[in-house]
């Protein structure tokens, strides 16, 4: 015993450990006469044919299975002189204690052989103290959704607005679920739903094995290896039956690669794989509205066009405003908007010995996906962007059962206190990564902005003044200015450069042929500048991009090249065994303990290209200062008419340490002599790229954002610190960002056990959570202010009682020498300068203004606000590490059975979860923090979110085959993130950011029914009924609301759903003597055929109804936050099947699945001054009638106005999914 518990010692401090739900199947096995218990019974589980362990049952009969994978199994027990038995399709559930206990008969086993039997679920899991669902395999083939959103959401407290759409639970946020995978949490893919062999949903009681999480949890085991070699293929189609033309194929194949000497399985492998390709991945629930290719070659040729009625008005319009409604047509399907994906799984299992097996498993997924962005459709989906994500995910894991039992002879087996020992250690790597593009361009930045070649000279100008000294007239050369001479379109923006057919000049012309090869300085003649066109590189005139404001006009650019991913290395495992106080079964405790490490590694690089060519025309010749009349050199002479030879001057030039582009670009070309002018208007887009610039040059026009790479887009690995820091090559800086790397880690301890006929589980989990980034130290200010204790002894005055050392001081003007207090804060809290304490900066005369005048400790900070650019900067002024946040959350369940048919159960939970969200502010937005003006900011100094989770239940057998359960939940979210604005802050006046400041309640009781199969019929329904109430459902939600405060009323929140019942009904016939169907020439035509029904009836959600319609929205409050209603939805789908056989173990199942049978247009958004899908209101208002009264006085057409409004108005986001077919057959063998 000593020896084990070092052993489990050693474990437990040298090894992270998982966190994966504890997976137990144990039983007692009797004599089936007498009721005895049968000591030393051999007992072995199998999985797929393939041995998993085996043991031996102890002096009371008890045998037990600990760390096992969820799945089904065959369960066999033996003894000399009894008749083996086999019970088969022993559902082992997730993170359950299952139980199955089995009777031997006398008999003689070599002559009567093995005895099966079929296992049957228990109704009621008594020592189950987690709320949720276990969903299996065989569940799942039967369901009519593929979606595993759609297949958690079957479970009670589970809600989606739609199928697929990401859940919420019991109330929480939707980035409060986490997904987890053969016991890792995962950020990218998930398995294919053919690939689970159980999915577990845990909505409430969740076990110390669990963190990071407030909401719910999706715990997935995949499929493993079996003993026999197997497979299957499966294709899907939608083609001909309805219009989105979804197809999948897929396949698996498993078995073994190595058998013992006794043929068993020692080493196998899974391999499966599927490709989806979906034509339209997200259908419209109403038609969409698409430009005809007639009318689209007309928009194309001439985006804007002049008009001029028959009273000689004329205007220039974007030709998209005067299309008619018979020139758009109706789709059933989204254009353009197709997707695919590849999807490869591989697993390997090896069993080292009876003790030891290890599991090595991977996933890629490859997927491809075309998008539309925010008013595109019309006449623009053509273009549509890509985004194209990868994701690779390794997994490796161990497992050791340190014994059998009760030990390995008699004496040892009574003594033992130690049991089912066993440990797992497990380490995984996910690697996603991502890449978002216009398809014209990919990658070539400088073609996103290009329109072609617009050829300049560069000609002297002259100052002509009179001479008395010759009596005439001499000529000062002042500059020159740069004369447009010709226009060529060419490069991919063909139909941007066709904005430009509408000028009176055309490409190929010469242009401001009357300007010759100078000009004077009091010229005053009509010139063609680059600002006259509607489109020029690197600028696309705004008045034309759209029409109507509603619709992308045609040849627009996707403007934003996006690359990024993410590495995240865990590393896991556990540790558990049963503890029996002097070897008594009755004292039996289960104990498990773990420790967790994982850290996330995060990049982004984003790049805005099309204004690169704006950047380089306004830093190519950024350094020629003009010229210095009165101290320039001669560099030639012009013979200037009417004057005569005149000196033309050199230029001066004013290089810039930081400003490279100018001399990169020189270089590139031949080397162009400094002194002379570069047209960048006439260069091609290969002549150009992103490392002529130097980082501040990019970064200054706003066109970059990223973090872990440098300006270049090449992947960094550096700290924060580095970012202020100057290049010793280069001798400027470098603006290389960190990635974001949080660490969390965290270690549990649980004991399960039972006194006095109550079964107890009582845990303690301590999260430990680091941003592992330096925050800002203050977040009013960038820099940091002078205490008052300081300030005092610096500058005398009496400081007031209770203010304290460090409480910033701020002052009534900018005046550093002779300072007066104005005001001291104190965190979020102010006092007027006697010490008055005020409920916020707003009642504080000077302060409530915005403009303050804090005393910054550093001198140089005072007169130059921006000082954080300067070289002399240190960062370790204004920031600090991150303080490491340690969480403790006990967890408390107990389930209290009242007989073999009914119990009552309870818990009390601490939830903790990381922020989720808006933590990452980078060194690049604290450079450019005073630019981005009173914007939303990211705060990474957030705390971790908590709940508080209480449950009551109880569950009660109602027949053989039926059960119900009964449960009330009550939860409290606090310190949920939400938008707050810091105010009063130098220089910007305020800005906003996030705090810790959101709270919400959550009231709720669920009813869910389980009938088992009863002939040819099964079916579980459930129903919640719930509050879920808040002072924000987001982290944005309330960004409008809380400009000079925090709110603390609360509200339903957006994803309450006050009513949702869901039923899974599952009708199906057997084969042989279990089939009841009909016949027809004696052939059982309907055996081993069935059809499954998913059906959802939820009440509507909450929305905030607004007094007044603007187009397409609303504004003005009217009733409360949230204060008004959406209608029900309904849904039903259906999944049709029959399974033929084929013989020698082959068989093919024929489905069809019908998602949305009733093809009902659920509304899931409406108009917020109507409450109304397809009318917002506006065009019946006063505006809307001023509104068409002024198109109709227009140049423009009223009927082409209400037209284009209609297919705006018509939304299809605010309609759930139409109805799909898809038929499919599946081949096993």
């Amino acid at each position: 015993m000593i020896r084990s518990l070092l052993l489990f010692c050693v474990v437990f401090f040298s090894f992270s450990l998982i966190s994966s739900a504890q997976t137990s199947l144990a039983g007692k096995i009797t004599d089936e006469e007498t009721g005895e218990a049968m000591l030393f019974t051999t007992v072995a589980i199998y999985k797929s044919g393939v041995l998993i362990a085996g043991t031996e049952t102890d002096f009371d009969g008890n045998y037990s299975f600990s760390n096992i994978d969820p799945g089904t199994y065959d369960v066999e027990a033996s003894l000399v002189g009894y008749q083996t038995i086999r019970t088969t399709d022993v559902k082992v559930l997730a993170g359950r204690s299952n139980k199955l206990d089995l009777q031997l008969g006398e008999g003689v086993t070599l002559d009567i052989g093995v005895e099966v039997k079929a296992y049957r679920n228990p109704l009621i899991e008594q020592d189950n103290t987690t709320s949720g669902a276990v969903i299996t395999s065989d569940q799942i083939s039967k369901l009519p959704t593929r979606n595993i959103n759609a297949l958690a959401a079957t479970s009670a407290g589970v809600a989606t607005t739609d199928e697929g759409s990401t859940p919420t639970v019991r109330g929480s946020r939707s980035n409060a679920t986490n997904y987890y995978v053969d016991g890792i949490r995962v950020l990218g893919s998930l398995i294919p739903e053919s690939e689970i062999e159980q999915m577990q949903v845990i909505t409430g009681g969740v076990e110390a094995q669990y963190g990071d999480v407030t909401g719910g949890i999706i715990s997935i085991t995949s499929k493993g290896p079996s003993n026999q070699f197997s497979g299957g293929i499966e294709a899907e189609t939608s083609r001909f039956l309805d219009p989105y033309n979804n197809n999948l194929v897929g396949f698996n194949f498993s078995g073994p690669i190595l058998r013992n000497g006794d043929g068993a399985s020692i080493l196998g492998f899974r391999l499966s794989g599927r490709y989806t390709y979906r034509e339209d991945d997200n259908p419209p629930g109403i038609d969409v509205y698409r430009v005809s290719d007639e009318r689209l070659a007309e928009l194309e040729a001439n985006p804007v066009i002049q008009i001029t009625d028959d009273q000689g008005r004329t205007g220039i319009f974007t030709n998209a405003d005067f299309t008619s409604a018979d020139q758009v047509e109706a789709r059933e399907a989204n254009p353009y908007e197709a997707s695919n994906s590849l999807n490869l799984n591989a697993k390997i299992d090896a069993r080292l010995s009876n003790a030891i097996d290890i599991s090595l498993t991977g996933t890629y997924l490859d997927s491809k996906n075309q998008f539309t962005p925010g008013g595109w459709r019309v006449y623009n989906s053509h273009n549509n962007p890509f985004s194209y994500g990868t994701t690779y995910r390794g997994n490796f894991r161990i497992r050791h059962r340190l014994g059998n039992s009760g030990g390995n002879n008699t004496g040892e087996r009574r003594a033992s206190s130690i049991q089912n020992a066993s440990y797992t250690l497990q380490a995984s790597y996910e690697k996603t990564s991502s890449e978002v593009y216009d398809p014209r361009h990919g990658k070539n930045y400088f073609n996103y902005g290009y329109i072609g070649k617009f050829d300049f000279d560069y000609v002297p100008i002259f100052d002509v003044v009179a001479d008395t000294s010759i009596n005439g007239f001499v000529g000062n050369h002042v500059g020159y200015r740069p004369i447009l001479r010709s226009y060529e379109p060419m490069g991919a923006n063909n139909v941007l450069a066709n904005y430009n057919n509408v000028l009176p000049f055309t490409s190929g012309d010469a242009i401001n042929g009357a300007l010759g090869d100078y000009g004077l300085i009091t010229d005053n003649v009509a010139a063609v500048f680059l600002d006259d066109f509607y489109a020029v590189n690197g600028r696309a005139d705004a008045l034309y991009g759209s029409s109507w404001n509603f619709h992308t006009n045609v040849g627009q650019v996707y403007n934003l090249i996006q690359e990024g991913g993410s590495d995240i290395y865990t590393f896991s495992g556990n540790a558990n065994f049963d503890f029996l106080p002097g070897g008594s079964e009755k004292g039996r405790h289960n104990i498990q303990l773990g420790v967790w490490y994982e850290q996330r590694i995060s990049r982004s690089y984003t790049v805005a290209p099309f204004n690169l060519w704006t950047i380089a025309r306004q830093q190519a010749n950024i350094h020629i200062q003009g010229i210095d009349v009165e101290n320039a050199d001669s560099i030639g002479v012009f013979d200037l008419p009417g004057v005569g030879p005149t000196p033309l001057l050199e230029l001066t030039l004013n290089p810039d340490a930081e400003q490279v582009f100018y001399q990169r670009l020189r270089e590139s070309l031949g080397g162009i002599p400094l002194n002379q002018y570069i047209n960048v208007d006439a260069l091609s887009p290969d002549q150009l790229s992103l490392d002529m610039f130097s980082a501040k040059e990019l970064n200054d026009q706003g066109v970059l954002s990223y973090f872990g790479y440098d300006y270049l887009g090449n992947p960094y690995d550096g700290t924060f610190e580095d970012f202020f820091r100057t290049n010793p090559v280069t001798g400027i800086r470098d603006f290389s960002v960190a990635p974001n790397r949080p660490i969390y880690s965290a270690a549990y301890i649980q004991d399960k056990f039972t006194f006095k006929d109550i079964i107890f589980r009582v845990g303690l989990r301590v999260d430990r959570y680091d941003a592992n980034t330096k925050v800002p130290k203050d977040l009013y200010s960038l820099y940091e202010i002078m205490g008052a204790d300081q300030f005092h002894a610096d500058f005398g005055g009496e400081r007031p009682g209770n203010i304290g050392d460090d409480y910033k001081v701020y002052l009534a003007a900018q005046n550093y020498d002779r300072p007066v207090v104005q005001a001291y804060r104190d965190g979020d809290n102010w006092y007027e300068a006697d010490g008055t304490p005020r409920n916020g900066p707003n009642q504080i005369e000077g302060i409530r203004s915005g403009l303050v005048f804090p005393m910054y400790q550093d001198e140089r900070v005072r007169d130059n606000e921006n000082f954080i650019k300067s070289p002399d900067f240190d960062p370790a002024v204004s920031f600090e590490d991150y303080e490491v946040q340690f969480n403790y959350m006990p967890r408390l369940a107990f389930s209290f059975p009242i007989s073999a048919d009914a119990n009552f159960f309870a818990h009390y939970d601490i939830l903790v979860q990381r922020p989720p969200s808006n933590t990452l502010a980078t060194p690049l937005n604290y450079f450019y923090f005073f630019e981005g003006g009173s914007s939303v900011r990211n705060n990474p100094r957030l705390r971790p979110e908590r709940t508080i989770d209480y449950e009551v239940g109880f569950q009660q057998r109602l027949s053989n085959s039926s059960a119900l359960k009964i449960s009330a939940y009550y939860k409290e979210m606090r310190d949920m993130i939400q938008s707050r604005v810091i105010f009063p802050v130098p220089v910007i006046g305020e800005y906003t950011t996030y705090g810790n400041i959101d709270f919400g309640t959550v009231k709720g009781f669920s009813f869910a029914y389980d009938l088992r199969r009863t002939g040819n019929i099964s079916l579980q329904a459930n129903y919640t009924l719930q509050l879920a109430d808040g002072t924000g459902s987001n982290a944005n939600s309330q960004r409008s609301l809380n400009n000079r405060g925090v709110i603390r009323t609360l509200f339903p929140l957006t994803f309450d759903e006050r009513h949702r019942l869901n039923l899974v009904m599952d009708y199906r016939y057997g084969t042989g003597a279990f089939y009841t169907g009909p016949k027809i020439g004696g052939l059982d035509i309907l055996a081993n055929a069935g059809i499954n029904f998913q059906a959802t009836a939820v009440s509507g959600r909450p929305y905030t109804a607004t007094q007044t319609p603007l187009e397409l929205t609303g504004t003005g409050l009217t009733g409360a936050i949230n204060g008004a209603r959406k209608p029900w939805t309904f849904l039903v789908s259906a999944r049709i099947d029959k399974q033929f056989s084929l013989g020698n173990g082959m068989g093919i199942n024929v489905y069809l699945r019908v998602s949305n049978l009733l093809d009902r247009r659920n509304v899931i958004n409406v108009y917020s001054a109507t409450g109304s899908p397809t009318n917002d209101g506006f065009l019946d208002s006063t505006r809307g009638a001023s509104q068409k009264a002024n198109i109709s006085n227009s140049l423009r057409e009223l009927d082409a106005y209400l037209a284009s409004y209609q297919w705006a108005l018509l939304n299809p986001d605010f309609y759930s999914l139409p109805r799909r077919f898809n038929l499919g057959a599946i081949m096993n063998f």
